[in-house]
């Protein structure tokens, strides 16, 4: 009986607390037809860009909410939910035991030090890196994946247990520092660093980061990037000299008759796999995108796979 009357309760408490906060519920849905040879499809099939319709599609379809909080004294609470990827039969994630916020979900502390955040969030190799795949590491045609590369440039994606510090920027250059500590649900798990550090003026930008592996005999990723907008296209290179992920991408891109069109090409620089990636994209309505993804994967001694996918991009 008691249950009954504190669970209300708890719901009016949540909603007073959400009146005061700014709270913003945002997503994306990617809606795609294609396949990828790379990954075994056979044949093309529409998808939606969820956690198993990820060999297709620019993006993944999730839906999140964020907000913030002025809590006195020049600090703001800040959180972040995120949904796993949200497949075309409406699963969210794969595996049964994939976290619902598996993309986001952390919370923390912003103010004239920086900001502070403690959950799960992208890597700082990823946060310091994604700004110069000029694709947005799509889904279907990622060149760095395609070349067996991305783990270097982009990173391993996103973690747990972790907390970061990224310091106000000063002249144009931002520092973010990430600890990650122990993660019990992984075999072989183990506390690891992250030190990323970018800079932005004008059209140029540059960016190195760093981490060491979270798995005991896994290799540590990090990368260099640069890019520089001349107007009438954008050019950026990444380099990673992360073992067994080591290489380079370079791209361009530019505005053509409205759209904007660009190519990206990546090489393992140990094992000699190619990935090639070829885009177009145009916002068709407000906040509605149409794209057009064509890659490719050619490793020594096998015949080349192609992936492509082609489909639209709604942002709420």
């Amino acid at each position: 009986m008691m249950l009954k009357k504190l669970i209300p309760a708890a719901a009016l408490l949540a909603l007073a607390g959400a009146a005061q906060a700014q709270v913003t519920i945002y997503g994306l849905v990617d809606l795609s037809y294609g396949k990828n040879e790379a990954l075994g499809d056979t044949k093309a099939t529409l998808h939606s860009g969820g956690d198993d319709d990820s060999s297709q599609g620019n993006s993944a379809t999730r839906v999140g909410i964020k907000g913030s909080t002025d809590v006195g004294s020049g600090f703001k609470a800040n959180f972040k939910l995120e949904t796993a990827g949200i497949s075309m039969d409406g699963k969210v994630g794969t595996a049964p035991d994939t976290p619902f916020f598996s993309r986001a979900a952390w919370a923390g502390l912003s103010g004239s030090f920086g900001e502070v955040r403690v959950g799960r969030q992208d890597s700082v190799v990823f946060q310091s890196a994604i700004g110069f795949d000029l694709n947005g590491a799509s889904n279907a045609a990622c060149a760095s994946c395609n070349a067996g590369i991305a783990g270097g440039i982009l990173g391993k994606g996103r973690y747990s247990r972790q907390i970061q510090y990224i310091a106000p920027t000063l002249n144009g250059i931002t520092a973010q520092v990430g600890y990650a500590t122990i993660d019990t649900t992984v075999a072989d798990s183990k506390a690891a660093a992250a030190l990323g550090v970018t800079y932005a003026a004008g059209p140029l930008a540059l960016a190195a980061a760093s981490e060491a592996s979270r798995v005991e005999g896994g290799n540590n990723s990090s990368m260099v990037a640069g890019s520089y907008d001349f107007g009438v296209a954008k050019l950026a290179v990444s380099y990673s000299p992360t073992k067994d992920a080591k290489g380079t991408i370079f791209g361009v891109t530019a505005p053509v008759a409205g759209f904007t069109v660009g190519m990206q090409y990546a090489k393992n620089s140990d094992t000699s796999a190619k990935g090639t990636e070829f885009f177009v994209n145009k916002e068709v309505l407000k906040n509605t995108y149409a794209y057009a993804d064509y890659g490719t994967k050619k490793e020594t001694g096998k015949d080349t796979k192609t992936a492509y996918a082609i489909g639209a991009i709604y942002t709420f």
